[in-house]
């Protein structure tokens, strides 16, 4: 069976809080939540000589974006169980930051950590170098 293409171009136009059954759609109110909190964000930005302080303000940004995007994963969830019937909600639970955290942050991180050490195996290259 195809998926329906979910993209924001074919979302239907939204003309109030109200679907069809008066309540604002659980989905939407979390998108729009998540929305509002996105526009929000300052992303980090790296200025001079990248370190460890910036690697772990990036794995912050996106543990914020995750504790943004998690909720409305875990919306859909609930409102799939709420017309499905029983489903295993923590396949619905921090799907987001499971992913992210043993890989995206795990590479930023490891990085960083060889890039520091580089740098620093490099000043003390030049260190003896000097000496000599």
């Amino acid at each position: 069976m195809p998926r329906r293409n979910s993209t924001v171009a074919n979302l239907p136009e939204h003309h109030g809080p109200c679907g069809s059954g008066g309540a604002p759609h659980p989905v939407r109110k979390a998108c729009l939540e998540a929305a509002v909190k996105l526009a929000a964000l300052m992303p980090t930005r790296i200025v001079g000589e990248p370190d460890m302080a910036d690697a772990n303000a990036l794995i912050d940004d996106l543990d914020a974006i995750c504790a943004i995007v998690d909720p409305v994963i875990a919306a859909i969830g609930q409102y799939a169980e709420s017309n499905f019937g029983r489903l295993d909600r923590s396949l619905f639970a921090d799907q987001l930051r499971g992913a992210l955290e043993g890989n995206a942050m795990f590479e930023i991180e490891q990085a960083a950590r060889r890039l520091v050490g580089q740098r620093a195996a490099g000043a003390a290259e030049t260190a003896a170098e000097f000496r000599r």
